[in-house]
């Protein structure tokens, strides 16, 4: 009995299997852990994909609302150019039907000459009814067609609107993945995360694509009306002749930097004309006799012109373009002293002006007496322009609109018929592996090690249960990711440049995820956010 103990005591055989039940146990472990944090990080890309996607895919829809608006002013341009050289060409005509026309009449009596003169007048006149019936339709038909581009604008803003506050639930965020849903944190406004439902609105990306709008919100803004949040009612007052006054502040602004737009837009014969003796916008003929020299100037303009509310019973805006003739004389002629090219002094002005206006136009010939009044204009039509931030630009981004896309995806099961995790390990946390005691519940004073330091459920994501950890994970499922969508100005070289709706050179890119205006709303999910913020920032000081 006794050897067969001293045997068995010293009988090294089976060790392995206990060994190697224990290894078993351990590589067990491994895989299943490692296969749970491969599926947690697949995931958590999946997630992230779809928030890149979707701040991309806002932040191209914005730089495409604001080429739109840049096309559309450029267009409008065109149309407010078109009708400026229209009146350039009413006033020239004038112009040859009271010169050249007069001489001709009286001329065709003349013999010799009488067939050529008698058809410069039929041509002159023939030309004077023509443009003036191309401006007459023209002028009305361009107007029109503003105010149809300006509603196009308006559409365009409100279509992006409803694309930047709604967060479907489709498009995008599901197509990347099903399972993602827009997180709560940006669902802040006015009522609108209880009227239309926690998770589908996106309150703060409305505001900061707006902001960037003349009549918009301001970036610093907490709320908006929504009754006019793009400032639609402002600027149509610009086709009401009772509140269109330069005066206000709100209209001068449209008024004056379209009519100065349109203005650097001329081509130099509608701007000053180009010279052609007799015939031209501009011209000059100098003639010496003994020491008095003469000259007759022909000198031309066009131009946009805005004025106040007490201009001529409110004229407003005009289409004006004039040729004038003067003729002046000096002594003595210039040959003696060197071509000098003061000392001029008038003898005669003749003017000869049209207009187009929200008062019939006019036209004017010699004097100051305007007759035929047929050339009506409505005046500039709104638009939509951009207010650049110059306060502290860089941080501010020039008021680039930026988006905000927060997901989240629920990993935590609720119940027994929920979707759960592969391979978990539930027991891990129930009963307190490497615990101090068997409650499971964590106390830093006893234990550094709870029992769900190994639970690859999720139900311990954000952290050991505090109230911080126990909010991210009601809000978010267990797992969140965030993306930052931006529209930029960009010019080839160098993208840092102010706003801009008249140039159509927008484009999208992600952004850095830390905004101005978003920290406060991620220092409340992200534990620890404004600590790192601050680490940062000294060590980018040292």
């Amino acid at each position: 009995m006794f050897s067969l103990l001293r045997r068995l005591r010293r009988d090294e055989r089976g060790q392995a299997l206990v060994i190697g039940t224990v290894a078993m146990l351990v590589l067990a472990v491994t895989v299943m852990a490692s296969v749970s944090i491969g599926h947690g990080v697949y995931e958590k890309i999946k997630l992230q994909d779809a928030a890149d996607a979707q701040a991309y895919s806002l932040a191209v829809k914005e730089a495409r609302a604001y080429n739109f608006l840049a096309y559309t002013n450029r267009a409008m341009i065109v149309h407010y150019s078109a009708m400026l050289t229209f009146m350039s060409y009413v006033s020239h005509a004038l112009y040859l039907d009271m010169t050249i026309g007069k001489i001709a009449k009286y001329a065709k009596y003349i013999p010799v000459v009488s067939a050529i003169f008698t058809a410069v007048e039929q041509v002159i006149k023939a030309w004077k009814k023509a443009v003036e019936w191309v401006a007459r339709l023209l002028i009305p038909i361009l107007s029109a067609l503003n105010v149809g581009l300006w509603l196009a604008q308006e559409a365009m803003m409100l279509g992006t609107m409803k694309d930047l506050l709604l967060n479907s639930s489709e498009g995008v965020i599901r197509g990347t993945d099903p399972k993602a849903r827009p997180g709560s944190v940006m669902s802040a406004g006015p009522g609108l995360g209880a009227i239309m439902g926690k998770y589908n609105v996106n309150f703060s990306n409305l505001k900061n694509f707006l902001h960037v709008i003349d009549d918009g919100p301001a970036s610093k803004d907490k709320t908006f009306d929504l009754t006019d949040p793009t400032g639609l009612g402002k600027r149509s007052k610009l086709l009401s002749k009772d509140d269109n006054k330069l005066s206000k502040p709100d209209m001068a602004k449209y008024r004056l930097l379209m009519g100065n737009l349109v203005n650097g837009a001329r081509r130099e014969w509608t701007a000053v004309g180009k010279e052609i003796p007799l015939i031209g916008r501009k011209w000059s003929l100098n003639l010496c006799v003994l020491l008095v020299e003469l000259r007759v100037a022909k000198v031309a303009d066009s131009q946009v012109k805005s004025f106040d509310e007490g201009f001529e019973d409110n004229r407003r805006d005009q289409l004006f373009a004039s040729d004038d003739i003067k003729i002046q004389w000096r002594s003595p002629c210039p040959y003696l002293f060197g071509g000098r090219e003061d000392g001029w002094n008038n003898i005669l002005s003749i003017n000869f002006r049209v207009a187009a206006d929200n008062q019939g136009g006019f036209h004017q010939t010699y004097g100051r007496r305007k007759t035929d009044d047929h050339h009506n204009w409505w005046g500039l039509t709104p638009f939509l322009t951009s207010d650049t931030s110059f306060v502290d630009p860089w941080h501010n981004h020039f008021s680039y609109p930026c988006n905000l896309t927060i997901l989240s995806k629920n990993m935590i099961p609720k119940s027994a018929g929920d979707e759960v995790q592969p391979f978990h390990l539930e027991g891990m946390r129930q009963k307190g592996f490497m615990a101090g005691s068997s409650s499971g519940k964590h106390d830093d004073k006893k234990e550094k090690v709870t029992g769900g330091f190994l639970d690859i459920t999720w139900r311990l994501a954000g952290g050991v249960q505090d109230k911080k950890a126990q909010k991210f994970r009601e809000e978010t499922g267990g797992m969140m990711a965030m993306a930052v969508g931006r529209a930029i100005y960009h010019r080839p070289g160098d993208w840092k440049e102010e706003p801009n709706f008249f140039n159509p050179l927008w484009t999208a890119r992600l952004a850095p995820a830390k905004t101005h205006w978003e920290e406060s709303a991620l220092g409340d999910l992200i534990d620890g956010w404004h600590t790192a913020e601050s680490e940062f920032a000294d060590a980018l000081n040292y």
